[in-house]
């Protein structure tokens, strides 16, 4: 009499337990790979927005007159006021306040704790532009969390995802040799966390050069 040939329950188990180990292991990568993906895209995205603001931001500061703070040479801050087009020769004389030309420039970073999942610093702009705008001697920085006073403008949000560069307390820095300032600053994270042991980040130590002006009391 032939025996039905089949799998007995300590086989069906076995083979289920096994089935189910290799199931969780692909899950376990699929799900690393698309965070992975994600937060590449995230990086990358933070990153070409902070490229494109950069690249803003110096050409702006590369065009003013004035450093009107950080004040002392070696200076460091978390805020920069720069002023454009103060001083200028109108007519054979110096105009030192050309009304409705004067513009007065401020890049401060938000000290707000980020919400998660964010992470980082966000670099804001200030504009104080107008008829009867001068250039502050010395720069007093508007604060960068909170409703700007007076006739300060908030611009919008110029920077995120951005950290001080490691070693260094603060991301602007007078330098009087160059005739301008010194950005240090990282894009993405520069530690590892339990959530991040290998953090991704594009670090920045930048020496932006400003104008020189004809008879300029205040820099």
């Amino acid at each position: 009499m032939r025996r039905n040939e089949g799998f007995s329950l300590i086989e069906l188990v076995i083979a289920i337990s096994l089935a189910s180990f290799v199931l969780v292991g692909v899950a376990t990568i699929a799900s690393q790979m698309a965070r992975s993906q994600i937060d590449g895209i995230r990086s990358g995205t933070a990153t070409g927005w902070s490229l494109v603001s950069y690249m803003s931001m110096a050409k702006e500061i590369e065009d003013a007159n004035v450093l009107a703070f950080p004040i002392a040479n070696g200076a460091a801050a978390d805020s920069l006021i720069v002023c454009k087009n103060w001083s200028r020769v109108v007519g054979g004389k110096l105009d030192t306040n050309a009304p409705g030309l004067v513009s007065v420039i401020q890049y401060c970073v938000d000290p707000t704790a980020p919400v998660a999942p964010e992470t980082g610093f966000k670099l804001r702009r200030y504009a104080n532009i107008g008829a009867g705008v001068v250039c502050p001697d010395p720069g007093v920085p508007v604060a960068c969390s909170g409703a700007p006073t007076g006739t300060w403008t908030e611009t919008g949000v110029v920077g995120f995802r951005l950290e001080k560069l490691t070693g260094f307390p603060n991301m602007f820095t007078r330098d009087n040799s160059i005739g301008g300032v010194r950005l240090r600053y990282a894009i993405g994270r520069q530690t590892p966390t339990a959530n991040d042991p290998n953090p991704k980040s594009t670090p920045f130590d930048i020496a932006i050069a400003m104008q020189k002006q004809y008879n300029n009391p205040l820099d």
